[in-house]
């Protein structure tokens, strides 16, 4: 196994920016050219899963990869990955795929006596409105969705009937409200413990950024978080049990805190997620997330140094339908004197340089989709939870830019 890398395997490389893995993908994501850790394979697909089926993927990992790391794992990439000979640093998708289930998850943590929201799960229909209508103003969200697609606020029966009229038929969950600050925390179950990074403001519903009410559109990790010790508490609660569960690696735990400081556990991501570029741009002050991660796999050590991370991003979602195009190039960049954004040379896999601003750029994929995102240190938002106003100005001018015509007031 001399010389051989740890592979990251997806549509595109963003995930790995500022990490040390190499890279198999569908699209470069605007980066520059990096023949030594970046291979770009036209026509792979969707997912990390459809590119590991083509030929030319299988022969490359065989000859270079020790181990593969997906966005998300499967039993048919488990297969493939186990015919090639070559290590799954992924964990066990039943696992995964069970927690990810919003209305298991709900009756799963409460009995596990994981603070959660009340609730009522089950099929879509009239049968399941007299059950939620109690629960006032509440939070209605399909089985299984990603960045809030299928969440939608409720405030008040006439508003329910109507999702649960549209979605009939479909297993969801209508939760409680909980108002407060959303917050999110990432971490690594291991074989003998879980390590923890410190929680961020998650970005939601903010309609300069995303088309989705509830759509997560942001890692802060610069402003105070409300109730930050109980916060924690609940995500090692969480994380212990996801561990016990049979997870393995990198997961994120998603909660809102309410006005009395009170976190309320909304769901878990069992997978990688969205921050972990990050959390590699940080690493060298201290452990960096997807070191851990293979650590959890036998593939690295895991040394127990603290996580940290002190960078920040925006995520931009698509809020129209666009031409197809190749995407624009990615930059490496700055804020000038009035916090717009100025681009400068072509971002690399390394991702932006501290005191820089990495500016990744997506091909349209529809409404809905994540069409750039902007990665800087710093804070993201005031006191009153809006953005600062020179990101909101930096938002607005890429939006004139990605979606002309488009742009929301």
């Amino acid at each position: 196994m001399t010389g051989r890398r740890v592979f990251y395997v997806a549509p595109d490389p963003v995930a790995a920016l500022g990490s040390t893995l190499a890279v198999v993908a569908a699209s470069d994501a605007g980066l520059e050219a990096d023949p030594e850790r970046l291979t770009v394979v036209s026509g792979g697909g969707r997912s990390g899963r459809s590119l590991l089926e083509l030929p030319e993927v299988g022969r490359k990992l065989q000859q270079e990869a020790s181990a593969v790391i997906l966005w998300t794992g499967s039993a048919a990439a488990g297969l493939r990955l186990s015919g090639l000979g070559i290590a799954n640093a992924n964990s066990d998708p039943g696992v995964a795929r069970r927690l990810e289930n919003k209305a298991h998850f709900q009756d799963a943590a409460r009995a596990r006596g994981i603070p959660v929201p009340r609730s009522v799960s089950g099929t879509a229909g009239p049968d399941l409105l007299a059950a939620a209508s109690p629960l006032g103003r509440a939070v209605f969200q399909l089985a299984r969705g990603y960045s809030g697609a299928a969440t939608y606020p409720v405030h008040g029966p006439g508003e329910l009937g109507e999702l649960l009229t549209r979605f009939r038929g479909h297993p969801c969950r209508v939760a409680e409200w909980v108002d407060g600050t959303p917050v999110t925390v990432t971490g690594v179950a291991l074989e003998g413990r879980v390590a923890l990074g410190p929680p961020c403001i998650q970005l939601t519903g903010i309609p300069e950024l995303t088309p989705h009410p509830l759509g997560s559109c942001g890692n802060d990790f610069s402003s105070p978080v409300p109730g930050a010790g109980a916060v924690a508490r609940v995500a090692r609660q969480t994380g212990e049990w996801l561990r016990e569960l049979g997870h393995r690696g990198i997961f994120g735990v998603d909660l809102v805190v309410d006005r009395a400081g009170r976190p309320w556990c909304i769901e878990v991501n069992p997978r990688l997620v969205a921050s972990v570029p990050l959390w590699s741009l940080s690493g060298p002050h201290g452990s960096s997330l997807l070191d851990l991660h293979l650590a959890a796999f036998g593939l690295a050590e895991d040394r127990g140094a603290p996580l940290g991370c002190r960078w920040s991003q925006l995520i931009l979602y698509q809020l129209g339908r666009l031409a197809g195009s190749e995407p624009a190039v990615s930059r490496e960049g700055t804020w000038d004197a009035q916090g717009r954004l100025v681009p400068g040379r072509r971002l690399t896999l390394a991702g932006p340089e501290p005191g820089r601003v990495g500016l990744v750029r997506r091909r349209p994929a529809g409404p809905g989709k994540e069409l750039a995102r902007v990665i800087f240190e710093g804070p993201l938002i005031g006191a009153g939870g809006q953005l600062l106003p020179h990101l909101a100005a930096a938002v607005l001018a890429l939006r004139q830019e990605l979606e002309p015509g488009l742009v929301r007031p």
